[in-house]
């Protein structure tokens, strides 16, 4: 029974963090689409030097009153809903300031001819869903009737901007000091190697401890001639150097893992490189899904795992095991009554169930060997830089309309 229950509870784990990674991406038909720009056109209709400018502009309007605005034109929804498809694109923009939420998205639907603003928590009391929808009616629409799609984007975010300059906001912090990246990168690896030493029986604690003194001091030093804000090193230095040793020198302890870990990152750091110095890389394409499929390919050896452990515990509770679980697909795909796409989307549904199934199949039978197996969880996100406040959270405010 101990062991269904760690089975259980890994499969509940597992559901509830493939929840919110699907809550915080974008819908499917932009999911191979950066969300690093403040003015993204998959249609080609805006030339360079409108973007440049609307870009320029909604640069300028962050920088002094913290919101950001987005703007994005692309073919069309296909079926989705576009007041749905809109919330969710804004969510995994994330606009606006972190707790604050102070960001708007104008999206135009060229082929659609609809168009919406979707407005964030913290702008509904001054961009109302009224005057979002006059934006609409009296700058937007009239413009795309007469083809100059770029003058009505122009017009709407002029409104837009002014509705935020006169809006109520927490002002910029222009005076918030962080420590400088590669500081920190330093500090990691630096860490790392110390644990792995320290693992080994290969460096005594003490010289460790006073290897991660020294290179706090210079650093700090640096800093301080600099004119940076040094107290921040004194107290996150040691700190992430104490937790890349630690995890490390843990991670040792388990040389196929570590080495898993190490190419993994050596993996991501090389795409971060391609992406910096030669061409732009989706790091949705190349790191999220390669980890996604690792992810579900370890799921489905546990399952196998405990497929199993139900076999050897009794041949007939297994045939019993597999006719419910062929059950759970036949119903899931009968009720999802999305034909093929149905059927596929059952599999998954139906693979959760098997890890129940069986997993109670076995009992608490000690001959169950997917003790041994384990499973990790990994977080990718976008290049760093890109255009995200951190925020993302709207209650559905704007207006939408067509033309």
């Amino acid at each position: 029974m101990g062991q269904f229950i760690r089975q259980s509870v890994l499969g509940l784990l597992v559901m509830v963090f493939t929840t919110l990674a699907v809550a915080q991406t974008a819908p499917p038909a932009l999911e191979n689409v950066p969300l690093n720009q403040r003015v993204i056109d998959l249609t080609h209709t805006l030339d360079t030097s409108t973007q440049q400018r609307l870009t320029e502009q909604l640069a300028d309007l962050e920088q002094r009153k913290g919101a950001q605005i987005a703007v994005m034109l692309l073919p069309s929804t296909g079926d989705a809903d576009l007041e749905t498809f809109t919330t969710q694109l804004f969510r995994a923009w994330k606009l606006g300031r972190k707790g604050i939420d102070d960001g708007i998205l104008l999206l135009v639907v060229k082929d659609d001819r609809t168009v919406r603003i979707e407005v964030g928590y913290g702008l509904e009391g001054g961009v109302t869903d009224l005057l979002s929808h006059r934006i609409i009616e009296e700058q937007l629409n009239p413009a795309f009737r007469q083809g100059d799609y770029a003058g009505g984007v122009q017009r709407a975010v002029d409104a837009l901007t002014v509705l935020v300059e006169g809006g109520d906001l927490p002002a910029v912090d222009q005076t918030r000091e962080t420590v400088d990246e590669t500081a920190v990168l330093l500090a990691l690896i630096l860490g790392a190697v110390g644990g792995v030493l320290l693992a080994s029986g290969k460096l005594h604690w003490r010289r460790g401890l006073i290897a991660g003194l020294v290179l706090t001091v210079l650093l700090t030093a640096l800093a301080a001639i600099n004119g940076k804000a040094w107290p921040i090193y004194v107290l996150a230095l040691p700190f992430c150097m104490s937790i890349s040793a630690a995890l490390f020198g843990a991670l040792w302890q388990a040389k196929a893992v570590f080495y898993c870990v190490v190419g993994l990152m050596t993996y991501s750091i090389g795409l971060g490189l391609v992406d910096h110095y030669l061409t732009e890389v989706s790091f949705m394409n190349w790191l999220a899904w390669p980890l996604a499929a690792l992810a579900v390919l370890g799921l489905y050896l546990i399952l196998f795992a405990v497929m199993k452990a139900a076999w050897k515990h009794s041949r007939l509770g297994f045939c019993v095991q597999s006719v419910m679980v062929l059950g759970v697909y036949g119903a899931a795909g009968y009720m999802l009554e999305m034909g093929l796409d149905g059927w596929l989307f059952a599999w998954p549904i139906s693979s959760f169930a098997a890890l129940f199934i069986y997993g109670q199949g076995t009992g608490g039978s000690s001959s169950g060997s997917s003790d041994r197996s384990s499973s990790s969880s990994s977080s990718s996100s976008s290049s760093g830089g890109g255009f995200s406040g951190g925020g993302g959270s709207s209650g559905g405010g704007g207006a939408s309309g067509s033309w």
